[in-house]
């Protein structure tokens, strides 16, 4: 038994007229016949009582009729889901994002899903590091991240949005350097520094890293964090000062003030990071969504 035997079988039971039945189905009588016969045959049911001059469904045919409507529909309906799917409208998107994107997230996600309402969206907060390595592994299928360093990793693919984020030293709002409306790298040497963990967020730890080492000195680091929001609160509560875009004005945390880094032109970008052999295609659709 196939669905177009069904097919055939639901056109039959809804005529009660083979001729009906057959001009539906742009077949010829008598192949129609042959279709029902076999039907019965397949299952060992009498399905129409059927003479010279009426056709009527047996109790049996009224059983499956109602069964076949539902089988047919279903299939018709998995049938058109695999085909929207294959154009990218419906499926499966799986978002990472870094927690700064918070407040840009559901404006991206808004914009996507008035489009494609069918999609299922799922998300994931992470760690920066933990962000680009999900993404490598096929963890997630898109990554909200800092731009920073992603032109190190292979096998991705990157849009960045384009406003600029400039980089700044974060100290808290009773810090002396706090009463300038600038710095220089330099004026950081001599203070005590937080950083990000190296081991967490590889990019950020290694490229801040570089600009200390690069204006002649090494960074005098007493606390490292696993997580942006951890930094900013031991910046916020004295532990120590660090460097991070502006991007993380975002968090809202209190007690900060962000010192734009006059000798430092390096900006941050925010940047949506996808796998490059990564075939969903939901993730075009969704580029194509918030670069418009």
């Amino acid at each position: 038994m196939d669905i177009q035997q069904l097919r055939n079988f639901i056109s039959v039971a809804e005529h009660l007229n083979f001729s009906a039945a057959a001009k539906e189905l742009h077949i010829s009588q008598p192949a129609l016949s042959k279709q029902i016969t076999d039907l019965e045959s397949q299952t060992g049911l009498r399905l129409f009582i059927r003479n010279t001059r009426s056709v009527e469904l047996t109790v049996a045919g009224a059983a499956l009729l109602e069964k076949a409507v539902s089988i047919v529909a279903r299939s018709e309906a998995a049938i058109n889901k695999a085909r929207l799917a294959a154009k990218g409208t419906v499926g499966h998107l799986h978002i990472g994002y870094i927690g700064f994107f918070n407040t840009f997230l559901p404006d991206f996600i808004k914009d996507f899903r008035s489009l494609f309402p069918n999609c299922d969206i799922s998300f994931s907060q992470l760690d920066w590091g933990a962000l680009n390595q999900a993404v490598i592994d096929d963890q997630i299928d898109i990554a909200l991240t800092p731009s920073y360093g992603l032109e190190t990793l292979t096998g991705i693919s990157y849009v960045l949005n384009s406003q600029p984020y400039p980089l700044c030293a974060i100290v808290p709002q009773e810090h002396p350097l706090a009463k300038k409306s600038s710095l220089h790298i330099a004026d950081l040497k001599d203070q005590s520094l937080v950083m990000l963990a190296r081991s967490k967020n590889p990019l950020s730890a290694i490229h801040t890293r570089q600009l200390f080492l690069s204006n002649g000195f090494i960074p005098n680091v007493v606390a490292t964090a696993t997580q942006i929001e951890s930094l900013l609160l031991m910046v916020a509560t004295g532990i120590g000062i660090t460097i991070q875009s502006r991007l993380c004005e975002n968090y809202g945390i209190g007690n900060l003030k962000f010192l734009e880094l006059e000798d430092c032109p390096e900006c941050c970008y925010r940047a949506v990071v996808w796998k490059t052999t990564n075939s969903n295609p939901l993730i075009p659709q969704f580029i194509s969504t918030i670069e418009k």
